[in-house]
């Protein structure tokens, strides 16, 4: 790297607490004084091997063990307790995600509690729409998840990359989430963070459950701080008012909310804090207006407003009722397109839907036609 992109790499390292300050001014002067780079100094000092300077730098100065017989590729995600690392497996090319805990939660009993959690739950369950576990342990001190490696972006990735979703796209992918909240709700787990940043899309439109952190078993009682757990924009009126008996009905309020984002464009409901984001989702009714902006179309009315009913004896009661609606309303609208009888209802809803991208800038044709 360029002396620039040297001055970055050891800014980071102090950023995240790898390279104290004053350890970093002695290697700056040495640097200054011998002419050699700062990696070249900071090996001579003592302050960093090589090896693991380079892992730092493949890991965008993230902290990670060196696992034996992995290649580490890159970052795949960032979470608030653990980074998600892309690595190959040297003997077999297998392509694995390593989630680790962050060095600063080592001795968080809550944080290391939900990490463990989440690996029990996904080595034990198996479903085509959810993450898949390997293994768990600790390694040079840090807690090391392997799973399962899903090649492709979070709902909300896209969102923020301008990507926009049809009904029919948005559908889709509501529909793979929902199969998957019906093999926990069998499980007897409830979700409690379903969202757009925790499903995962890939280019061939498989659709990825991820995260458990949060997962409980339903019914069970819990304290008032704990119920309250997962991300304030997409949880249920009971989540908000931390009531302990939640069951899937939770997870459905919050992939409504999910599915609202990606046919409306926006949240369902917004504040200055998240206090009062908890106090609308109790109290606040699905905006008409911006669905109306939206074009949103009654069937599309209908399922939102079933989903994030406030009170849960108005919802859809399983994950199954809704899959069923779902898929009578996509029947329904795909047989008008056919001349014959509609096929198998699998062939019409299972199509490739990937979210549409905002269109290129004329400054971005230019410079392709210059190509």
């Amino acid at each position: 790297m360029d002396s620039s992109e040297e001055l970055r790499f050891f800014a980071v390292l102090v950023h995240r607490g790898l390279l104290g300050k004053d350890d970093a001014e002695r290697l700056f002067a040495r640097s200054r004084e011998t002419g050699r780079s700062l990696i070249e100094s900071a090996v001579e000092q003592g302050l960093f091997t090589r090896e693991r300077l380079e892992r730092l730098h493949q890991l965008e100065g993230e902290d990670a063990p060196a696992l034996p017989g992995y290649e580490y590729l890159g970052i795949a995600g960032r979470g608030g307790t653990a980074l998600v690392i892309h690595a190959r497996e040297q003997k077999t090319g297998k392509d694995v995600a390593v989630k680790v805990l962050r060095h600063d939660l080592t001795e968080d009993k809550v944080a290391r509690s939900r990490f463990l959690n989440e690996a029990k739950l996904l080595l034990e369950l198996r479903h085509e729409n959810i993450v898949e576990g390997y293994r768990v342990g600790r390694f040079q001190d840090r807690l090391v998840f392997l799973m399962e490696f899903v090649p492709g972006k979070s709902l909300q990735e896209l969102l923020q990359q301008g990507a926009t979703f049809g009904e029919d796209a948005a559908l889709y992918v509501i529909l793979q989430v929902a199969r998957a909240l019906t093999y926990l709700s069998v499980k007897g787990v409830v979700h409690r963070d379903v969202k757009p940043g925790n499903v995962l899309l890939t280019q061939d439109n498989r659709v990825k459950l991820i995260d458990l952190g949060f997962a409980a078993s339903a019914g069970a009682g819990t304290e008032r701080s704990e119920s309250t757990v997962g991300t304030v924009a997409y949880i249920s009126p009971e989540q908000a008012r931390g009531e302990g008996d939640l069951d899937v009905r939770a997870d459905i309020y919050s992939l409504g909310a999910t599915l609202y984002q990606l046919v409306v464009g926006e949240l369902p409901f917004s504040g200055d804090s998240n206090q009062e984001v908890l106090a609308a989702q109790i109290l606040e009714s699905l905006s008409t207006e911006a669905m109306h902006r939206r074009r949103v179309s009654p069937h599309m009315r209908y399922f939102l407003e079933k989903m994030m009913a406030k009170e849960r004896e108005v919802r859809y009661q399983t994950p199954t009722d809704l899959i069923r609606d779902i898929e009578e309303q996509i029947r329904g609208k795909k047989s008008l397109q056919y001349d014959s009888a509609p096929r198998d209802p699998k062939d019409l809803l299972d199509k490739p839907f990937l979210p549409e991208r905002p269109p290129a800038r004329r400054a971005d044709l230019k410079r392709r036609r210059r190509r």
